[in-house]
Formats: C-alpha cells, structure tokens, sequence
C-alpha cells in the first residue's frame, strides 16, 4: 500500500460513521439497534385448539409432528439431499450465454474526436469435464454422507421428543395419582377429626387427640394443594414437549396402580446386540467415517490433473456493420505441480479426522453399552420395588382400618389412628413413585436401543403384567 493512501486512510479510519450508528453509545449500554421488524416465532396452538389425546401413542405421534426440534432436524435433512443435486450438478456440462452492449466515444491527443461507435455481442459457451480422477464422485460421497448424518440426527431428533412426551406423560400421571392419595388421605384424616370430636363430646378422648387430628388435617391439605400445583406444572411441561402452549389443557388416562410394572424378554447381552445396530447416534459415528473417507478421496483428487472439453461461438455486432462470428474448440488440461504442500497437509488432517471418527464411534458403542446395561438394572430395580410397595399399600391399609377400629373402642390413641394414616399415605406415594419410575425406565432403555417405545417382542411374558399406557 503506498504511505499517501495509508496516510488518507488513517485519517478517514471510519468514514460511513458505522461506528458511531451501530454501537453503543459506550460500553456498558445495550445495543439497540436490531430492524424494527424481525422474524417472529411460530406460536404453538392455543387451549381451545388442543386436540383430544387417548393415549401415549396419540401424544407421541402429535408431538413428533409438531414440537419444532422434529422440524429443525427435518429441514437440515432436507438442506442435505439438496447438497446431494448439488453434487450430482457436477456430472453435467455447464452452458453459459453472455451478452453486452455498449455506447462508447473517444477523442484523439491531436484534438480530434472519433466517431460513436455500437457496439455488441453474444457468445455461448459449453464446457464438460472429461477426466478429473475421483474429484466429482469423492464429492457425491461426502453429500451422501451428510445426508446420512442428518438421517440419523433426524431419527435421534425424534427419540428425544417421544422421551421427553414419555418422561413428561408418567410424570403427570404420577402427580395425578399422588394427588388422588392426598385426597383420600384427606378424607381420612377429616373421618379421624370427626371422630375426635364424637369422643371428645363424650368425654372418652382429651383436648390433644382434637388438637392432632386438626394438625394432620391441616398437613394433608397443604400436601394436597400442593400437589395440585405440580400437576399444573407439570402438565404445561407435557403441553411445550408436545408442540404446544403451556395453557392448553391436556387430559391424560388415569394410572393403573393395579398393573404390573413391565418386564423385558431378552437378557441384556441382547439388548446391547440390538443397541449397537439399530441406535441413531452410534449409526451417525458410523456415517462420520463415511464422511472422513470421501474427505480423504477429496484431498487426493484435488492434486490431479483434470481434462475439459470446452467449445464457445458467438457474434459481435459493431454500427451498421455486418456481423463477425467466432467459435472455437479445445480441450482443457489443468496439471496441478506446486501449492506449498497445501494438498499434503489436507490428506493428513483428512486422514486423522478419519482416525477421529473411528475413535469416536468405539466410544459412542462403549457409551451406549453401558447406558443400556444401566437401564435395564433400573427397570429391573424399578420392578422389584414397585411390587414390594404394592404390598406395603395392602398391609398398610389393612393396618390403618385396624386400627381405626381399635380406637373406636378405646384401645388405640388418635396418634396410633394418624401414624397408621401417615404410614399408608407414604407406602402409596412410594408404590406409585416405583410404577411411573418403572415405566419411563423403559422409556429411557427404549431411546437407548434406538426406538420411539419399545417393541411389544421385547417385552415379558408375565401374565399379570401389562404394557405401559401408550
């Protein structure tokens, strides 16, 4: 650069004022200078237009066609098959027209000026390659390795929105249930209230036992209100999951404290088998290797000669003069000799991407093993206890009537009625607790072995048992 427009430069360092129009006025101010009118959000359906939902399956399938991570994934699939034309464009020949027109005059250094002059033309060019030693198909394949990665991005998409929509759906159902625990907990504790007070009128029970069932009554509300309110919660969490506004109103099916939490068929060796083959993620590293070995093809081609075949005609147009035509025909030959190594140092950083991807994809395999080993020690977990707190519901209740009994007649104090009633309350919230926990167990064994719910085939065989409400 010469020192004259260096210096002219340094002196109009910012001659548009962009600086003093888009920047702050000084640091620590907010920028406000964002287009008046920007892009504004897709707003998801509103409470009267919530479509009625019987099951899990109809939820899912909802979800999956509305929440906008599906369509995020679904658009950059459908940018990579383009990439694949784009690719396939290669193959063709490229035609080209071009044209001009001018007007145009000059004066001589003697002073004399020479006449107008007209002028135009029109050329029409083809050119095809002929022989380029991989550079084009080295190409194809890296776009359909793309659409390959955005495939299975677009699957693992899908599976995180049926887990979330499953994960959200049992936690509701869960609540709900929780919430029907505390109103019989309250109902009960109202009946122990009343009874205090029989007593009390009597002259067979003191001021204390009035004094404690109040308390407990007073507990189980606040427990019950509560409750209330994460159902709330937790049905707008289930509502965005599903693509729609925290408002809408969703009604879910009861949960069946009678069923069985589920049971799986294979052991788990099997399920690894299965989570190896058919998960997304582990298919994606897979896809990324395809995609470093067309990267190195890509190098190497880079570096070869290519040979076009090239042909061209036109006609040039001058004031009344008749036109001149030209055409030509050749061929092409590019031989590439010397770039500072730049072809050598892509293979090599092609060629440990490569390397990279293999490794990745021997720790996504070990990743997902030891996700699905772990899933299927909770859900077996999950079972076990779930059936453990289905008893400690039965006992407990039987206790509870026992005892209410006893103190009827005198013998049990209104603090054995209220720990028998806490007991329950407590063994019911553990049983559903262990149910809703056994089923989004699945639901997180299913999202690690690649599938939206997983196959009634890999399901027990327990009789007693059922599926989970999908």
């Amino acid at each position: 650069m010469p020192a004259s427009a260096g210096l002219f430069q340094g002196l109009f360092h910012d001659p548009w004022g962009i600086e003093h129009s888009e920047l702050p006025g000084q640091l620590g101010q907010s920028w406000d200078h964002a287009p008046k009118q920007l892009p504004q959000a897709k707003l998801p359906a509103t409470a009267s237009s919530v479509p009625r939902f019987t099951s899990l399956w109809e939820l899912t399938q909802y979800a999956l066609a509305h929440n906008p991570q599906s369509r995020v994934a679904y658009e950059n699939l459908r940018a990579a098959a383009a990439g694949l034309g784009v690719a396939d464009a290669a193959f063709l020949p490229s035609i080209n027209l071009q044209g001009s027109a001018a007007r145009s005059q000059a004066n001589t250094t003697a002073g004399f000026s020479i006449p107008v002059t007209n002028s135009g033309s029109a050329n029409l060019t083809f050119s095809y390659i002929l022989l380029e030693f991989g550079a084009r198909r080295a190409a194809r394949q890296q776009a359909l390795a793309q659409i390959y990665l955005n495939g299975f991005d677009y699957n693992s998409a899908l599976q995180s929105v049926a887990l979330s929509v499953t994960q959200g759906y049992y936690t509701l159902i869960g609540e709900e249930a929780l919430v029907r625990a505390y109103q019989r907990t309250v109902l009960e504790d109202r009946a122990s209230l009343d009874a205090a007070l029989i007593k009390r009128h009597a002259g067979m029970a003191t001021v204390a036992d009035v004094l404690q069932a109040q308390s407990a009554l007073a507990q189980a509300r606040a427990n019950l209100i509560s409750a209330q309110a994460q159902v709330r919660a937790d049905r707008g969490v289930l509502a965005q999951d599903c693509g729609l506004a925290p408002t809408a109103a969703i009604a879910v099916p009861p949960l069946d404290t009678q069923a069985k939490a589920p049971a799986l068929a294979p052991d788990v060796e099997q399920l690894m088998h299965r989570a190896l083959k058919d998960n997304p993620a582990i298919r994606a590293a897979a896809a990324k290797i395809l995609d470093s070995q067309a990267a190195i093809r890509a190098d190497q081609a880079a570096g070869m000669p290519s040979l076009s075949f090239q042909a061209s005609a036109g006609k040039r147009y001058q004031n009344n003069l008749l036109p001149s035509e030209n055409w030509s025909l050749g061929f092409s030959l590019k031989v590439p000799l010397f770039n500072g190594f730049q072809d050598s140092y892509q293979i090599s950083e092609a060629r440990a991407q490569e390397r990279s991807a293999r490794a990745s994809l021997d720790n996504e395999a070990a990743t997902i093993r030891s996700t699905v080993y772990q899933d299927v020690q909770q859900l077996q977990g999950a079972r076990s206890a779930a059936e453990a707190a289905r008893l400690a519901v039965q006992s407990a209740r039987a206790s509870l009537k026992a005892v209410q009994a006893q103190y009827k007649v005198g013998l049990a104090t209104m603090i054995d009625v209220l720990t028998a009633q806490a007991t329950l309350t407590t063994a019911e919230q553990t049983e559903i607790q262990n149910l809703t926990t056994s089923y989004t167990d699945l639901a997180n064994l299913a999202d690690a072995l690649g599938y939206i719910g997983l196959p009634p085939q890999l399901l027990g065989t327990d009789r007693n048992a059922k599926e989970p409400q999908s």
